[in-house]
């Protein structure tokens, strides 16, 4: 019996002579071949008028710059595709169109018979490869990528117009107002470079999925799966703001700005290390030498070397990259904390200018501390530059204190560059060498002896190791490993890894020169990295494609062909418990072992405003930048709500029972914010944001929210809520 999908259906209306690969490849009968096996099937009897009847027209423009002689129609029956009967038309010389008709959503159908225009050249290529763009009914006047993806929103999850293009907007990183509007005459340069990323992307995901589908596929299934927002890059994923700023609420009548504090991940990196790519490319390898390479495994080596070889080079001539290499923050981060820092200064621009402004008369430093590590320290100076660009006069306020000293506290100090602080914010990695506190009366002791137990339960306790080892090896993780490889190699080749024939590990060594021949690295992997199984297998293709969004700029390779997006929530699952167990809430009976050498950071927010409190002005600002084994366990010990629910060791974290998630507990560059107000009296309000989206904090202290206010929390209140006692 045939399928009966819709594509089948259509298919059915199509001349027989039309019926050949190649010509399926056109919107019409006739020309081309780029050797998909799907494309997008003619309609017979296509009308192009509604009937007399009709009195209303829609118009509008394709794009991705432009898209010329695309099939547009209206789609009346929501099926994704141009019908016969539906109104349609083609799009002319600048990607417009004009249809008879309104009231309903947008199909663009565009072929190999369609050219794309770049109108900042200006030039044209051919289209390649077939694509379905969508436009909601609400907003049919551009129909691009972004307005496809509010579509799949709407279709997909039930939600309401307004809902999904806000939701499709924060994963853009633009405001929701500029969201659906043409590209090409956009006149922001950040806000253009972002819709045209994830244009180029988006596209380019469609054009994947709808070439690797099949003829029985329905269309529209296809180009939703592909449009969706959530792509599960878990902590890895680039950062997008959560908030609109022109959407806070405003402060209480009488009150204003009299300060600001800041702690934040640093910005999108490359991987860490020669670990995860080293072997995934000695799996590949071992593939290609046994013939077990599938035509999409063909594409996976040379797409591994290209992140490898980016990763090399990460940051070499990038002005502010302190080392260059693997660990470095891409283009994508530096752009994140850049425009973070402009943000803020947008968020309370009468403050900022004020305090600018009496730079001279009565200056207020503007207080700088990392981890001391180089993404982090990197981070810190790209948001400060882009502070300064913005209020030029903010420079001379900037500030870098000592860095806690002597440590060792028993022997031969080690000396740490102004600005660095371990103890606050590498508090999960504090040792002996450069960071031993013998004596029980400084007040850092707590803290170095929290990280010490902290580390001991990391690397020795039975019961995380126990569910840590597990998540890679049970069932469901090998079946979802095998559906990876399986799509790259052969089965016989899948079977010896699942049989433990085979078996790879990041062994061997690699060079690359940088362009300009002056930048010649080399490297070896420690052989720690290993597949074992196919569990790992996606395991650590899931890194790889977490990790190629970041990377975009230095190695322009996209893993989401590797890594459809059931197997990407799985894995990003996975990685989630990981985190959750050892950096989370973790299990019930540990109590607060993964959260309690935080304390040192939270106390040194609260005594900032503790000094605001008492009439100290000297602080107008504090900067922090850290890292995401920082963020997660204070986020934990803030008690976010969703965010600090622990599980018993007999149960086991699961996305269906518990709401941490990595994407926004710890995304790159995550932040938390607190903005301090004032009035006549003295009496001072707090609002926390998280990711820059109005944040509640722990539940306990709803109390101490100020009377008709919905995100101003009394800081007495709040102080006395969190057990807080004033230094």
């Amino acid at each position: 019996m045939q399928p009966t999908s819709p594509l089948r259906r259509a298919l059915a209306l199509v001349p027989v002579s039309c019926l050949s690969l190649s010509a399926l490849l056109l919107v019409a009968c006739g020309g081309g071949d780029s050797g998909s096996s799907f494309v997008l099937p003619p309609a017979a009897g296509v009308s192009t008028t509604p009937g007399s009847t009709t009195t209303t027209s829609t118009s509008g423009v394709v794009v991705g710059s432009y898209f010329v002689n695309a099939k547009v129609c209206l789609d009346l029956n929501s099926n994704g595709r141009c019908d016969a009967g539906e109104p349609s038309t083609r799009s002319d010389k600048q990607g417009g169109f004009t249809l008879a008709g309104s009231g309903a959503g947008i199909v663009a159908e565009i072929g190999t018979d369609a050219t794309e225009l770049d109108p900042s050249i200006p030039s044209s290529k051919p289209v390649t490869s077939a694509l379905v763009l969508r436009a909601p009914k609400e907003a049919p006047g551009v129909v691009d990528f972004e307005s496809t993806a509010v579509v799949a929103e709407m279709e997909a999850n039930g939600l309401d117009f307004k809902t999904a293009a806000g939701k499709v907007a924060i994963s853009v990183g633009v405001v929701a107002s500029k969201l659906l509007g043409d590209i090409n005459t956009e006149s922001d340069p950040v806000a253009k470079a972002a819709l045209k990323a994830a244009s180029d992307e988006g596209l380019q995901r469609i054009r994947d999925a709808l070439a690797s589908a099949a003829n029985t596929d329905d269309v529209k299934a296809v180009v939703t799966a592909a449009a969706l927002t959530d792509r599960y890059y878990q902590t890895k994923a680039p950062y997008r703001p959560q908030q609109d700023v022109s959407t806070y609420e405003a402060a209480p009548a009488g009150f204003s700005p009299v300060y600001t504090e800041v702690v934040a991940r640093h910005g999108s990196r490359g991987l860490s290390g020669l670990k995860y790519d080293l072997a995934v490319y000695n799996m590949w390898k071992k593939a290609q030498d046994d013939g077990a390479l599938t035509p999409l495994g063909e594409k996976l080596g040379p797409d591994v070397l290209k992140i490898m070889k980016a990763n090399f080079l990460l940051g070499y001539g990038v002005a502010g990259i302190s080392t260059p290499g693997y660990g470095n923050e891409t283009q994508v981060g530096i752009n994140e904390h850049t425009q973070l820092a402009a943000r803020l200064v947008q968020r309370l621009p009468a403050y900022w200018k004020q305090i600018g402004d009496n730079a001279g008369s009565a200056p207020r430093q503007i207080v700088t501390v990392t981890s001391g590590v180089d993404r982090a320290v990197d981070s810190g100076n790209f948001f400060v530059q882009s502070l300064k660009a913005t209020q030029p006069a903010l420079a001379p306020l900037l500030t870098y204190p000592p860095a806690p000293a002597p440590y060792p506290d028993n022997g031969t100090a080690v000396s740490q560059p102004v600005g660095t602080n371990r103890f606050l914010l590498y508090f999960h990695k504090l040792v002996k060498a450069t960071d031993l506190v013998t004596n029980t009366t400084n007040p850092l002791y707590t803290t170095y002896q929290a990280s010490l137990a902290y580390q001991n339960y990391k690397s020795n306790d039975a019961d995380l190791l126990a569910k840590q080892s597990g998540l890679t090896v049970t069932p469901e993780a090998a079946a979802a490993g095998r559906l990876l490889l399986e799509r790259l190699f052969a089965r016989s080749f899948v079977d010896k890894i699942a049989n433990g024939t085979y078996s790879f590990s990041n062994s061997g060594s690699f060079s690359y020169t940088s362009d300009d021949g002056k930048f010649a690295p080399s490297l070896s992997g420690d052989g720690k990295t290993s597949i074992k199984s196919p569990g790992d297998a996606g395991a650590l293709l899931y890194e790889l494609y977490v990790i190629a969004p970041a990377m975009r700029n230095e190695a322009g390779v996209d893993f989401t062909a590797y890594m459809p997006a059931a197997q990407a929530k799985f894995f990003a699952a996975l990685n989630d418990g990981s985190d959750f167990y050892d950096k989370g809430p973790g299990m019930t009976e540990k109590g607060d072992i993964t959260s309690r050498m935080s304390q040192i950071l939270v106390d040194d927010m609260f005594n900032e405003v503790d000094a605001i409190a008492r009439g100290d002005r000297s602080h107008a600002a504090k900067l922090r930048f850290t890292h995401a084994e920082i963020m997660m366990p204070f986020a934990v010990r803030m008690g976010l709500k969703g965010e600090d629910q622990s599980v018993p060791k007999a149960s086991s974290f699961s996305y269906d029972s518990n709401t941490w998630r990595g994407d926004y507990v710890s995304p790159m560059a995550a932040n938390m914010q607190w903005d301090v107000f004032a009035d006549g009296g003295g009496k001072l309000l707090v609002r926390m944001l998280y990711n820059e989206k109005e944040t509640d904090f722990k539940a306990a202290c709803d109390g101490a929210k100020a009377a008709g206010t919905a995100h101003y929390y009394d800081y007495t209140g709040l102080k006395a809520c969190y057990g807080h006692a004033a230094q």
